[in-house]
Parts: C-alpha cells; structure tokens; sequence
C-alpha cells in the first residue's frame, strides 16, 4: 500500500516495511504472531535499505467506569459521569466521537469490544513515519472490520472520524503528500 503510494507520486526507491519487538534487537516478527494486549510491536520503515522512520500501533484495554466517573455523576446531578448501576463497565463511546458515522447498531458493535488500537500520531514527524502511522492505522481497521477515529484533534474539522480502511485511504495518502511536498519523501 504504501510503496503504491509513493509510486503514484512518480518517487523512486523500494520501500520496506519491518516489524519487530521493541527493547529488544529489531528481529522479524512472524506472520503467524497475533496482537494482544501489551505485545509492544513496532514498525521500521526503510527506503533502499535505509530506516527513514517508525510507528508502533498498541493494543489497549478501553477504560471501565469506576466510582470517581458515579461520584462525579452525582456531584453534577447527571450530567457529567456514568450511574453507579454502569460500575465496572466499559466507558461508552458515543456517535460523536465517531463525527457522526455510525448507525445505531455500527455504535453498539464498537461499544462491545473491550480493546482499542491505538497507533501514535507523531506531528511534525518526518513524511515518512507521519504516512506510514496512518497506513498502519488502516490496515489495522481493514483485519478488524474496525474504524479509524483520531481522539487528539486530527480528523475534528474534516468529518473523518469512523471511517472504515477503505474510505480512509481515499483520501489519507494525497492530504499527507499535499501537506508534506513530494520532496520531503525523496531520499
């Protein structure tokens, strides 16, 4: 996906893309290995045999309302927080954190699960590593059948939030090159 990428914008180079554990010495990591929580894989991005930079996607168990989130519930008269009957559950996300794309159902299949994939947005990175978290970010969601939503802010303005693998990438790759320049992935 991503050497497509770069060679639609006419750039040479081969990329490769290496997955190792972290703190230990950067060594494949087998195709058969399924994530779990606390795993600690990363990703190396090399142009011609060259590390131009890295990503490393994380596992997470999602947050579970606890008594601070029902004491603030009674301290707001239901405002804020979450009802002592919801203790010990996962913290619900709700549509707008998704800007609005998901149905009834789509929301109620997200709030199920009791993980989330967390892939590090490091702005102002090089291009390379800036593009490659989010091809990360998406072939994470396109495995899963899951969505890609952007909690720090990135995706706030545009209407992005929730998207699937293939909506993402519709437009991910051109807004980075736009961003970036072409020159900023020659090597």
């Amino acid at each position: 996906m991503f050497q497509w990428f770069l060679h639609k914008q006419n750039i040479g180079g081969t990329l490769e893309v290496q997955a190792f554990y972290q703190g230990k010495r950067r060594c494949r990591v087998e195709s058969s290995v399924r994530w779990q929580v606390g795993m600690d894989l990363g990703f190396a991005y090399l142009i011609d045999g060259e590390w131009r930079g890295g990503s490393w996607p994380e596992l997470w168990e999602r947050d579970r309302i606890d008594q601070w989130w029902v004491d603030d519930y009674e301290k707001s008269d239901g405002k804020f927080g979450f009802p002592s009957s919801m203790l010990g559950q996962i913290v619900p996300l709700d549509n707008d954190d998704f800007a609005g794309n998901l149905s009834e159902e789509e929301l109620r299949v997200v709030n199920s699960f009791d993980y989330f994939w967390d892939e590090y947005r490091n702005a102002g990175a090089p291009a390379v590593t800036s593009v490659g978290y989010g091809f990360a970010a998406a072939a994470l969601a396109e495995e899963t059948n899951g969505r890609l939503v952007s909690f720090d802010g990135a995706f706030d303005d545009i209407g992005h939030n929730g998207e699937f693998a293939d909506q993402f990438l519709s437009w991910w790759g051109d807004a980075q090159m736009k961003f970036y320049g072409v020159d900023a992935f020659r090597w």
